[in-house]
Order: structure tokens, then sequence, then C-alpha cells
């Protein structure tokens, strides 16, 4: 298990933490943030390589906040592969190995085939694409037999279609590892898609962490709720009918709190036989179809404005801009998040 106990670090007038988290072994820790959050920091003080303020590393028990990086027993995988331009593909994930005298030969060439680079086995790092130095990268991280492994950003410079096929490919390699693995990313699928757990990280401060599901979907501010794909919808008003956001009717239980509403966009539902009461009922107009990928956004002219994403291929049962129709919400679909939040 690898678990930081309040953790402080420094990075010039920038502050990460005090934070707690733990993760055990075989588990995969999503750390989900905007940009400057203080992600790497967090990585880069587990890993020894930025000294902790104050608090604690502790991996299988043992206390290694004092130890230098390479005596933790800790793999780093960068945003930018990093590999030894001097070795050959094989070489790279073979070079743990032969500094344990492990000339075998056959770990290496077990990950070179889970990784699908065995074809590239004598190719120089210069030769390969972004995508393939990556997957070499997570291969030599894997060869050095980690007690835990640390993913900084590894997919965030790839194309998209290559980095969505390396999701998968990471998700299965960490859990064939199972060590625990903190993977930093500020792409929410991808950290749905790999982690089991996921933590939220803004402005050097833990916001929220918990099993993968249930953060997603219960935010409990509105910065884990942007982060996660929920829009803000406005703050709720009060009157003798009940809650409302603009002119939006809200069929939820009103307390005396400050509340913004958020709510899913491919979650709304247009014109749809719904079984149960919904949270949100509105008659409105299709204002516009903006054709995005791999949802394609339909603007609703309540107010406030509402936005659905839906599949392409459901566009066809949509009525042209400028119809009436129907705007639903389910009530897992909305959460109203107290304004200080």
């Amino acid at each position: 298990m690898l678990s930081v106990s309040g953790l402080l670090a420094q990075a010039g007038n920038f502050r990460l933490g005090p934070l707690d988290l733990t993760v055990p072994a075989g588990q995969v820790m999503a750390v989900l943030g905007p940009s400057g959050a203080g992600k790497s920091v967090l990585l880069e003080t587990i890993a020894g390589f930025r000294t902790a303020r104050n608090g604690s590393v502790l991996l299988d028990g043992q206390n290694i906040t004092a130890l230098p990086p390479e005596r933790r027993r800790i793999g780093v995988v960068f945003q930018h592969a990093a590999l030894f331009p001097h070795l050959s593909v094989h070489d790279n994930v073979g070079f743990a190995p032969s500094l344990r005298r492990d000339r075998s030969g056959r770990k290496v060439d077990d990950l070179l085939d889970m990784f699908g680079i065995a074809h590239l086995a004598k190719r120089s790092p210069r030769s390969l694409s972004g995508g393939e130095r990556q997957r070499v990268a997570l291969a030599r991280a894997l060869a050095a037999q980690p007690a835990a492994l640390l993913l900084d950003e590894p997919l965030s410079a790839l194309d998209q279609p290559v980095r969505e096929e390396l999701r998968v490919v990471v998700r299965d390699a960490l859990r064939e590892l199972a060590v625990p693995a903190i993977h930093v990313t500020h792409d929410r699928d991808e950290a749905l898609g790999i982690a089991t757990d996921v933590t939220i990280i803004a402005a050097g401060t833990l916001r929220q962490t918990g099993a993968a599901g249930h953060v997603a979907r219960h935010p409990t501010d509105a910065t884990a709720a942007r982060l996660l794909g929920w829009t803000a919808l406005g703050p709720v008003d009060r009157d003798a009918d009940g809650c409302h956001v603009g002119e939006l009717r809200l069929n939820i239980a009103p307390d005396n709190a400050t509340r913004t509403v958020h709510y899913r966009p491919e979650d709304v539902r247009i014109d749809a036989d719904d079984q149960q009461a919904p949270a949100l009922r509105a008659r409105t107009r299709i204002r516009d179809v903006v054709p995005t990928l791999p949802l394609a956004r339909v603007l609703l002219d309540t107010t406030p404005p509402i936005t659905a994403l839906v599949l392409h291929r459901d566009l066809d049962r949509l009525p042209p801009a400028g119809t009436e129709v129907t705007v639903t919400l389910p009530a897992d679909s909305i959460c109203a998040i107290p304004s200080s939040a």
C-alpha cells in the first residue's frame, strides 16, 4: 500500500497540501485537476524528486520520506517518454533487469509483447512515433518491477485516437502489475477509464477523493463538478411553489443552504417518454445544433440555457431548429452544490 499523510510540498510560491491519500495494492488512483493544480508536484514529492516540507510517504508500511529516489522502489512514467536515445527499444526495456543481472530476457520479451512493440525491439527511440515511445516507456517502468508506479500525464501529448488506444493498454498493464498506482491526468475520460479511485486536486488542495463512480456522480464542489463533466445551470431560488433556476422549475427538495445547480449535458432528454417524474421538465425550442464530435451539441432556448449532448445517429430523430420540444432531466443527473464550495 502507498500512502501519504499530512504531505506538504512547496514549489516556489506554490504550496501543495497538506493532504492525505491511500492507494491499496492493485488499485489505481487517478489524480484529476486543471493545469497548475499541483498534480505533478504531488508525484515529484512521492517519488523523491522534491523534498516534502512536512508529512510522510509510506510504501508497504515503510517510511520512505527521507530516502533518495533510487531507493524508493517507485517507477515513474513522464508525459514525454525520456527514453535512453543510445539504446534500442529492447535494451531500454531491459535496462533495469540488466542492472539486476537478470539476463534471461523472458520478462523483457513478455513486456514487448504486452505493449505490442516486439516488432520494434531493434529500433532506436528516435525512429519511433509518440505513441510507440510511450509504450516503450511504460514497458521499461514495469520491467523494473516497482513496488508502486506513478504516471504523470503519459498520454496527454498523444493524438486522440492513439490516446484512446493506449488508455486500454495502460489499464490492462496496471491490473496485471497489481501494485498501487497513481495516474495524473486532466482528462476525465482517461481518469474514469483507467482508475478505481479518483482524487480531485485544485490550487494545491484536495477537493474530493473516493471510488471513481461515486465521485463522478456526486461532486462536492463546483471545481470537482466542472472537471467531471457537469455544467453549471445557476443558483437555486425558492418560492411558495418550490425551487427554480431562472424560469426552470425543479423537482428537488429545498433547504436553506445557498446552492448552485449543475447538470450532465449527456443526460438531457428531448421529447422522451419518461417513466418516472424527472427533476426538471420544460417546454422550449431547439435553438441550434452544433455537430461536434463525438457528441453533437443541441442548444436549447431555455432560461437559463441548457445544452444537450446527443449521439450523431440520434440527430435525424430530432425536429429542426425552432421546433418546440419537451426537455427533461432525471434526478440523478442534477446536483445542487453549496455555493460556498
